[in-house]
């Protein structure tokens, strides 16, 4: 939980992906670990929040990343999209689908099928567009499926948490049911200056445009949320034309990273800043940060990205392919293997690793 706090979130839109930052960051992790939080009632919780992707955050804070987060940018794209494809506006769908929908799963998970096959006879039994053609992420063969499920909107709407998976589905629960609600939601404007704030003190100084790039919020929400802090934040320049925030606490003496980090895809600290520098040389984010939103595996050496990775199965365990960023010591890459003799300890698995020139 204290790593998610830390982070801001840990980015899991691919949720075993996530374990292994987990594990990057907590000596001894072990999987049951994050399995055993992430429960109803547990200390963290899975759902869509900054950068429109799924993040498994505490629960204590789950709250301030859904009200204070991206949703509300969102929804007038919910509210076109919901019209051209027939159906009516917000209100009619919390009263009329998701209302009914909560009260239907009340007290237990369901599968995305079964959200989307309630979802299909409710739009039948009001007369409504039921299925269509869809085109779905990158392929260019459209499918068939239903018209609406709602389930990204009733993530930013509050209503409803990610709830593991079963075999090869998502699972879905009511919020209610799964985390703490209160008396009284809190307002939306102050949930995304709590936001701002945290990642402010966790990832500090930072620009505006690294708060727009991690939030996803827009420009305006992130100029407020800054105004409501005025007073408590330190702003810098550090010999540059942008201004750098933080809130000026004295952390002591510095952290050393370790000598090598293993990150997966879509790790949190690359999707951190949008100034990639602290940890990345300029000529190469483009080995890191690929076409179609791509984001490699990556090996850090003293904190600083050195090489990407690749993965394969094979009979007896896994190849790792390392394509070095830079020219590698011969004691660099006897730490680098060093590390995957740990990582494969971690997985249960034999790792075999191969750098190419």
């Amino acid at each position: 939980m204290k790593v998610a706090e830390a982070c801001c979130g840990m980015n899991s839109q691919d949720l075993l992906e996530s374990y292994s930052s987990f594990w990057a960051r907590v000596n001894g992790f072990r999987d049951s670990d994050l399995t055993s939080e992430l429960r109803p009632k547990g200390g963290l919780v899975r759902t869509w929040t900054v950068r429109s992707t799924m993040h498994t955050i505490p629960s204590k804070d789950y709250w301030v990343y859904v009200f204070g987060g991206p949703g509300r940018r969102f929804q007038p794209w919910f509210d076109r999209t919901a019209k051209k494809r027939g159906i009516p506006d917000r209100d009619f769908r919390v009263r009329f689908l998701y209302q009914p929908f909560l009260d239907h799963i009340k007290g237990r998970s369901v599968t995305s099928t079964e959200v989307k096959q309630f979802m299909i006879e409710r739009l039948t039994r009001h007369g409504l567009r039921s299925r269509m053609k869809l085109q779905r992420g990158w392929s260019s063969q459209p499918t068939h499926g239903p018209s609406w499920t709602g389930m990204s909107e009733m993530s930013y709407l509050g209503l409803l948490v990610n709830a593991g998976r079963e075999g090869s589905e998502s699972l879905w629960m009511s919020s209610a049911d799964y985390v703490a609600v209160p008396r009284r939601l809190p307002d939306p404007e102050e949930c995304t200056v709590k936001l701002v704030r945290n990642y402010i003190e966790h990832y500090g100084p930072v620009t505006r445009a690294d708060i727009v790039y991690w939030s996803f919020l827009r420009k305006d929400q992130v100029d407020v949320a800054l105004d409501a802090l005025k007073k408590d934040l330190v702003t810098e320049t550090f010999h540059s034309s942008e201004e750098y925030f933080s809130f000026g606490e004295d952390s002591g003496e510095a952290v050393e990273p370790p000598r090598v980090t293993i990150l997966p895809e879509f790790d949190s600290l690359m999707m951190g800043y949008k100034d990639k520098s602290r940890f990345l040389s300029e000529d190469r984010v483009k080995n890191v940060f690929g076409s179609f939103a791509a984001v490699n595996r990556t090996i850090l050496l003293d904190g600083f990205v050195a090489a990407t990775w690749k993965r394969k199965k094979n009979r007896t365990g896994m190849i790792v392919n390392v394509s070095p960023l830079r020219l590698l010591r011969a004691r660099e890459r006897r730490s680098i293997e060093e590390e995957f003799a740990n990582h494969a300890e971690y997985q249960g698995t034999k790792i075999s690793v191969e750098f190419r020139k």
